[in-house]
């Protein structure tokens, strides 16, 4: 039986026991701020509550977390606990892909592959428990998704060898083991794969920003870190946020940049927090232009304020520090947003969620991510062209068979997809698509329920609508359908709000055979491991 899924008290209950952790409130950075970029409330995690020195943003390099590694063969890498240097202080412990490359180490590397490339990467799993590598966003068949159904043992290995089939864009690749996918991913183990295209290939030129310098990953995550550096998490929790910040495994990071243009490609890595990030000087939001969302480019840029970001999307921006004067600072902070955790709360209430993360901001609350230091002579104005790429508009899926998600919670407190909790329905194929055919799937959110971030494992989807949406999503409608700037490109991830209905379209065209086996799952973590996740089917 699956067990009940902790209620939350109200939000004040919430914020106070964020304060009763005596970090909630101070500022993470020393150098004497501007008064309009203080935020509200900042995650530092020290029991003490004394203020956090910004660490300088990790890029991606030759060695160590994050390294640059172009395949040009077959690779290896090794799920392993090690010990490096993440906080200030002592040494952290982390769960990572550890490969080499030239006798070089390097941790979670960035794996840097062409469309049409073939990758073949062997798993050695030295944790003591099972792991898997799922290749998040790709098309690949079952025997590749690397989803708990093929888990690799304690001292096992699995070979991954599969043809790159997707647009250019950020996709990653994580641990995915039942129940367990919670844990692995806040010890550590999630890595980027950036595909490469003509078209990617065609505007690299044209704006001509080096990657590592101008061209940057920003892999966003919160974790829950105790008073000797270690990373803590609690099986059976909800929900779980942290109180420490990482971008690209720096915590509270810093940046110097020069006037001008730079390109980030945000990806949020955390748990379970809903970000909604914005770029600020002194205090008002600096236009971005969206460029790319999970499964590539848009057709052309739309300028935006901010985003929502949930767990596993990823956003493709421009932003230009030359907009800013020399000697300011630009924050990167997830502004307050309305939560909507709207679960039923009859009954006797378990323990407030926050007493779990003594130091984290509570969901919704605004959260400082990272700060920017303009510095410097601007550099030349670039040109950013109106077409980016030959995306083709959402389909007319006039036709098309329609299937209803219902996204729920069940009597007992857990959390439900149709009704079904997979701790008790398993591998076992909720329903069939056949192969070539093409579908409309209605998700529906219950309004007695939370946003989820739902990913479909195995495609690639269009978002045609959008209905009954929140305010703030209404807001940022930019077609009648309810789409927003996000929705306009390819998505393997979309998030549904309490009371929404997100429709996505689906063409189920792929090369191979059989019966392939995927996972639709909500990606909080602690919502998956607690069973917000069915198998569906693709047969002949």
């Amino acid at each position: 039986m699956t067990p009940p899924n902790p209620r939350r008290r109200s939000l004040m209950l919430a914020i106070a026991a964020a304060c009763a952790g005596g970090a909630g409130l101070g500022l993470w950075w020393r150098r004497d701020a501007d008064p309009a970029d203080t935020p509200p409330a900042s995650a530092h995690g020290h029991d003490t509550g004394t203020a956090v020195t910004p660490s300088e943003l990790r890029r991606p390099g030759k060695t160590g977390l994050l390294a640059d590694l172009r395949p040009s063969g077959p690779i290896r890498l090794q799920a392993a606990a090690v010990q490096t240097d993440v906080f200030a202080g002592a040494a952290t412990t982390l769960w990572a892909y550890q490969g080499c490359e030239g006798g070089k180490s390097c941790l979670n590397p960035t794996l840097h592959v062409s469309r049409g490339d073939t990758l073949d990467v062997t798993l050695h799993n030295t944790l003591a428990e099972e792991t898997t590598v799922h290749w998040h966003g790709l098309m690949v068949d079952e025997a590749n998704d690397g989803s708990g159904l093929h888990p690799v043992p304690a001292d096992g290995e699995r070979q991954y060898r599969f043809e790159v089939r997707n647009r250019a864009g950020l996709y990653w690749y994580h641990a995915h083991p039942h129940n367990r996918t919670g844990r692995q991913l806040q010890m550590g183990l999630a890595g980027l794969l950036l595909v490469d295209d003509d078209e990617e290939r065609a505007l690299r030129a044209k704006l001509g920003l080096a990657w590592g310098e101008r061209d940057l990953p920003l892999m966003l995550a919160d974790k829950q870190v105790d008073g000797r550096n270690a990373i803590v998490y609690r099986d059976e929790a909800d929900d779980w946020i942290g109180n420490r910040v990482l971008a690209n495994w720096s915590p509270e990071p810093a940046m110097t940049v020069t006037p001008g243009l730079y390109r980030f490609r945000m990806i949020n890595v955390a748990n379970a927090r809903v970000l909604r990030p914005a770029f600020l000087h002194e205090g008002a939001p600096l236009p971005v232009r969206l460029i790319g969302t999970d499964g590539g480019l848009l057709d052309q840029p739309r300028i935006v304020d901010d985003l929502f970001l949930a767990p596993a999307q990823r956003a493709d921006v421009l932003v230009d520090f030359g907009a800013v004067p020399a000697g300011a600072r630009v924050v990167l902070r997830s502004l307050d947003y309305v939560a909507m955790e709207n679960e039923d709360e009859s009954g006797p209430l378990a323990p407030d969620i926050m007493a779990d993360h003594p130091g984290a901001v509570a969901m919704g609350d605004a959260l400082d991510l990272m700060v920017f230091d303009v510095e410097g002579i601007a550099a030349p104005p670039i040109h950013v062209p109106d077409a980016l790429s030959s995306l083709p508009p959402p389909p007319d899926t006039a036709g098309w068979k329609a299937r209803e998600i219902r996204l729920s919670m069940g009597a007992d407190g857990e959390w439900l997809i149709n009704g079904l909790n997979f701790r008790s329905h398993g591998h076992h194929p909720a329903f069939e698509v056949k192969r070539g055919s093409r579908e409309v799937w209605d998700i529906r959110n219950n309004m007695t329920s939370m946003p989820h971030p739902i990913h479909i494992h195995g495609v690639q989807f269009r978002v045609v609508s959008r209905s009954i949406s929140p305010p703030d999503i209404r807001a940022r409608q930019v077609a009648d359908s309810g789409l927003g700037p996000q929705d306009l490109g390819f998505n393997d991830t979309v998030l549904v709000w309490p009371g929404e209905i997100v429709r996505v379209a689906i063409d189920f065209s792929q090369p191979f055979s059989g019966t392939q086996r995927y996972m639709l799952h909500c990606h909080n973590l602690e919502h998956e491991d607690m069973g917000m996740m069915l198998t569906f089917a693709v047969v002949d």
